[in-house]
């Protein structure tokens, strides 16, 4: 995983078009690839990197005490290898080591990404239209006592 710069907002943009064009459709919804990249700088994103390629990205936003998880998205040949969960660890862990108490997302109800999220602990906190609320309680790393 690796910072994101500026010049990987187009790919991270037509990754998400790939990915999630089949839910904005099916859900009468809008997709604005010009809202995409407008939020982009906005966002602390990584890229996800296998023997240097990027495979995927992920892009959050910290609010109050909660890491926000704004997206994750994978090429369609490099899912089901454990990148996701790979992934939710990272993000995990950044969670844990800046003291944040939840990690936060949303999730097209009809997303199979949802049993991966559901495998790692993370639970349904709410309902919304199209969407899922899901939140995973963590703790947060505490300083060695000395």
């Amino acid at each position: 995983m690796a910072p994101a710069s500026c010049h990987d907002a187009t790919f991270a943009c037509r990754l998400t078009t790939d990915n999630m064009q089949p839910y904005y459709r099916r859900h009468a919804l809008e997709w604005r690839p010009h809202d995409f990249l407008q939020t982009w700088p906005g966002l602390e994103s990584y890229m996800i990197l296998l023997a240097e390629q990027r495979v995927g990205f992920l892009s959050l936003d910290t609010h109050r005490s909660c890491l926000y998880l704004r997206d994750l998205q994978l090429s369609a040949q490099f899912t089901g290898r454990g990148i996701g969960t790979w992934a939710m660890t990272q993000v995990t862990s950044l969670a844990q080591k800046r003291g944040l108490h939840a990690i936060r997302l949303k999730v097209f109800k009809d997303n199979p990404a949802q049993s991966l999220y559901e495998r790692l602990g993370i639970v349904v906190a709410g309902d919304e239209d199209h969407l899922l609320p899901l939140e995973r309680c963590i703790r947060p790393e505490r300083p060695a006592v000395s």
